[in-house]
């Protein structure tokens, strides 16, 4: 085990989750699994659109977390691929909304932009505490060990940036400011949405969002009966997967991460994935209609997803009711939900908050041409994020 760049007080090296004693006592089983199922070429049999990414275990002293290195290759789910996320799927929102020769001339205003990338190498990176998820755990580690961690790294990744996401600064100042201290650069990605159930909610200014509050109550009480339980859906992955994909792929978009069964398998065996799944309303068996899976540690419902069929006409949509499940969700276990971004204005009418995003990047290591892409990006990235602030000013 290599230990290039490791703390003389931290040991910091990728580990084999097959090995006896390898993984730090804390971990526990289930997420022992869940990593291990990262492991290797792992990725690739849990998300359909993930070919060419290989994942390790990072051990940092007793914390460990999960690396994806990518190949850099086209046709990657957009949480793996720079280029998809920061050119790609805003191009697509945009052009959805346009008709005729609008799209075509936003796709040829963009296409050099895209060629540039390319030449560039965006996409060759290495996605650090990247658990296959739209968002992530809060690191485990100190601030201090991160020039340690990305020096490890840059000499194990030579030809890839170092890309640690869903960083937000107005919440995690210390970890915004520790990876500029180990030199990392930052690329503006989105605003998301935060709900944090400890914030007040009296006075005039919030009675829509404690209406909407009170609202859903009612429709998940209304469902308790059709609630399948957890045992039960453990043996329906191809039924998650399959929902998952009419609402999130089908409907929305193919750069979203296409999960497989094998990936809701390796999920439902792990505590910190939380699951709620329904029958259809007068249903006489157990086929699941909708679920909605949430990521939780210690603070944080840091992700969630959701599938769904058609909704039934007179029974309030599942979406509506998926959306109350996060809310519930955080105030029963006093979490701050990370609600991610779309659907803006209908998550902050319930009560979330926006917050802008970042991700940092280490590019030192990399040659010339490489830089050069990264902080292109970062440039056009901060020119949209002043624009969209003018606006909201």
């Amino acid at each position: 085990m290599n230990s290039i760049g490791a703390s003389a007080k931290t040991p910091i090296h990728v580990i084999d989750p097959h090995s006896d004693g390898a993984w730090p006592d804390s971990v526990a089983p289930g997420l022992r699994r869940y990593l291990t199922a990262l492991n290797g070429t792992g990725p690739e049999r849990l998300v359909a659109n993930a070919a060419g990414v290989r994942g390790e275990i990072l051990r940092i002293g007793e914390a460990v977390m999960p690396v994806l290195v990518s190949d850099g290759a086209p046709g990657k789910a957009s949480i793996l691929s720079p280029l998809g996320h920061h050119v790609r799927y805003p191009v697509e929102e945009i052009g959805r909304r346009m008709r005729g020769p609008g799209r075509l001339v936003l796709g040829a205003l963009v296409a050099p932009l895209a060629v540039a990338f390319r030449a560039g190498a965006l996409d060759r990176v290495a996605f650090v505490n990247h658990w296959l998820l739209s968002g992530a755990p809060a690191p485990d580690v100190p601030d201090d060990i991160w020039p340690a961690i990305l020096s490890y790294l840059a000499a194990r990744h030579r030809e890839h940036a170092l890309v640690i996401q869903d960083i937000k600064p107005s919440l995690q100042a210390d970890l915004a400011h520790a990876l500029r201290a180990a030199g990392a650069i930052a690329v503006p990605t989105r605003t998301v949405n935060i709900f944090d159930p400890a914030a007040p909610l009296e006075g005039k200014r919030f009675k829509k969002v404690r209406h909407s509050h009170s609202r859903g109550r009612r429709m998940l009480r209304d469902a308790e009966g059709d609630l399948v339980p957890r045992e039960v859906a453990l043996r329906q992955a191809d039924t998650l997967a399959r929902l998952y994909r009419r609402s999130n792929i089908a409907r929305h978009s193919t750069l979203n991460p296409a999960y497989l069964p094998a990936f809701f398998e390796a999920a439902l065996g792990c505590a910190e994935f939380r699951l709620q799944a329904w029958r259809a309303r007068g249903a006489d068996d157990d086929r699941i209609a909708a679920f909605n899976l949430q990521r939780t540690d210690a603070g944080t419902i840091h992700w969630s997803t959701f599938g769904a069929e058609p909704d039934h006409p007179h029974q309030g949509g599942y979406y509506e009711r998926i959306t109350y499940a996060d809310l519930a969700a955080a105030k029963e276990q006093s979490l701050v939900l990370d609600w991610g971004a779309g659907a803006e204005r209908f998550k902050r009418l319930r009560g979330a908050v926006p917050h802008a995003q970042i991700e940092m990047v280490f590019i030192a290591h990399l040659p010339a041409r490489q830089r050069a892409a990264w902080r292109l990006l970062a440039r056009l990235r901060d020119l949209r994020r002043r624009q969209l602030d003018r606006r909201v000013g």
